[in-house]
């Protein structure tokens, strides 16, 4: 079974009473792409490495070292004793970069680039695997066109990421004189924006989850303390507004949608007809009013609204 680097290294430093020094130096990008920084030192030596986890970020910062140390005429065991370079971090789908320009992803740059200069779409392939569990190795292919890269890392994306690197500084390199106005930066902050998008469209679009954490206690402040107090005043406004010969269903209507809430109408089958209900989402707990007319459902959720609203007017 192959020894993870943190491992052969800790072994080789014990050989010199030592010990080596790791430090989580930094962490860029949103939660969703956080990207992490990990320093490593020993014997007198500093690399750093980043990856997506901490652990991984450790891993190839001690591979990294291990290199170093081989390069300064220790006995390090293979495979760690070729030189190599990081593995550069991902982000999410591997289009979208951490703020701030500490982590860069080639495949968000590749990407620009070819749709600024009209070029097919990166492709990327799996080649293979190798390695135990622990110590895995993956072999992407990148390619834009004719044009191909074979990269090997830890993970997938970072294999991925390292063909990019490859395919993307090939074509500046061969194709300056015509992408000289590519300015990477601008190129990055237009994939970091794009990602941010598609993150709140996500957002957006995902299923209300109740709070688990709100005591039964306060099951009748859910309004209150689940929606900006922006939307609890513009529900109150709008719950002033209304006027006593307004029909209760508009009425409801006009204040659900200032709370940014929405009226959802059900029939439940019931002995002698049947029951209307409304249902005001999403809110936590959920709130249903039931009635046998919309009218007189849309009025029980317009009076407890009220008393809502009174209750925090006496807070």
């Amino acid at each position: 079974m192959m020894k993870t680097p943190i491992t052969v290294l800790q072994e080789l430093m014990v050989k010199f009473s030592e010990s080596p020094e790791y430090e989580c130096v930094a962490q860029s990008g949103p939660q969703h792409l956080a990207v992490f920084e990990y320093r490593c030192a020993a014997r007198g030596h500093v690399v750093s490495a980043t990856a997506r986890s901490k652990k991984e970020a450790k891993q190839e910062a001690a591979r990294l070292m291990l290199a170093r140390l081989a390069a300064a005429g220790l006995n390090v065991p293979a495979p760690y004793t070729a030189p190599c370079a990081p593995c550069p971090p991902v982000a999410g789908d591997g289009d979208a970069v951490a703020a701030g320009g500490g982590a860069r992803s080639y495949k968000a740059l590749l990407k620009e680039l070819c749709q600024e200069y009209k070029l097919p779409g990166p492709e990327y392939t799996l080649e293979g695997d190798t390695g135990p569990a622990h110590a895995r190795r993956f072999t992407a292919r990148g390619a834009v066109g004719a044009h191909q890269r074979v990269a090997s890392a830890t993970t997938k994306k970072a294999a991925q990421q390292l063909a990019a690197q490859q395919l993307y500084q090939y074509l500046r390199e061969n194709l300056a004189r015509l992408t000289e106005d590519f300015v990477e930066e601008e190129a990055l902050a237009r994939a970091h924006e794009r990602a941010m998008e598609r993150y709140v469209e996500a957002r957006a679009d995902a299923p209300h989850r109740p709070d688990l954490a709100q005591r039964v206690a306060d099951y009748h402040l859910g309004l209150l303390l689940h929606l900006e107090e922006e939307k609890v005043n513009l529900g109150a406004d709008a719950l002033e507004a209304a006027s006593p010969d307004a029909e209760p269903e508009t009425a409801l209507q006009a204040v659900a949608g200032a709370l940014g809430l929405r009226a959802e109408w059900h029939s439940l089958p019931a002995e002698g007809g049947s029951l209307t209900l409304v249902r005001l989402a999403p809110s936590s707990p959920p709130l249903v009013f039931c009635a046998r007319t919309r009218e007189a459902a849309a009025a029980e959720a317009l009076a407890y609204l009220r008393l809502t609203m009174k209750f925090r007017d006496q807070k």
